[in-house]
């Protein structure tokens, strides 16, 4: 029936979102180890969020450098909209943006995902944690190839975050490599 499919539904989303809270406290202790992520300082949950986002495609590195118009391979994930400059609003960012992937872009008071250059949906700012779960539901539901550049990140969150196989054409070495090193750390 509806309720008892609803039910599982909700348990399957709890149990997610366990899931990410628990990597994402484990991967700011190995971005902290890895000396790529600072020590959360602040009881604000927004900016440990951002530092995670930032850090998370050095710890787990795909070896295919971004494309140029990027920068950084976090570039690939999401954009923080500086309101200190005009021309940096969503659409003008958009229009630049060399990826078709889902983009998180954070505002000052609200974040909003992207595909290509189209806005799909908005959220408070409140609840940055949880950009990646969306993220990831839109390379889920929309079956998105992963860009080259974060590909390992996103494979190493499709396997211990959203607990599924991943298919073993995909399981390229730096995913393998970068696993493997996750794994001696979290066990």
């Amino acid at each position: 029936s509806w309720m008892s499919c609803r039910g599982f539904f909700n348990l399957a989303i709890g149990e997610l979102k366990g899931r990410w809270k628990v990597f994402g406290s484990k991967s700011q202790f190995y971005g902290v180890m890895k000396k790529v992520m600072r020590p959360p300082m602040t009881l604000d949950e927004v900016q440990p969020c951002i530092e995670i986002w930032k850090g998370l495609p050095a710890l787990f590195p795909s070896g295919v450098p971004p494309p140029k118009k990027l920068g950084q391979p976090s570039e690939a994930l999401f954009h923080i909209l500086m309101i200190s400059v005009p021309s940096e609003n969503a659409a003008a960012f958009l229009g630049r943006h060399p990826l078709s992937c889902p983009l998180l872009l954070i505002h000052q008071e609200n974040c909003m995902i992207a595909i290509g250059k189209n806005p799909v949906t908005a959220f408070p700012k409140d609840l940055l944690h949880k950009g990646f779960l969306y993220v990831m539901a839109f390379y889920y539901a929309l079956h998105l190839t992963y860009p080259k550049c974060i590909a390992t990140l996103l494979s190493v969150l499709q396997t211990e975050v959203l607990g599924d196989v991943l298919h073993e054409q995909d399981s390229t070495a730096s995913y393998k490599r970068a696993l493997s090193e996750w794994k001696r750390f979290a066990n």
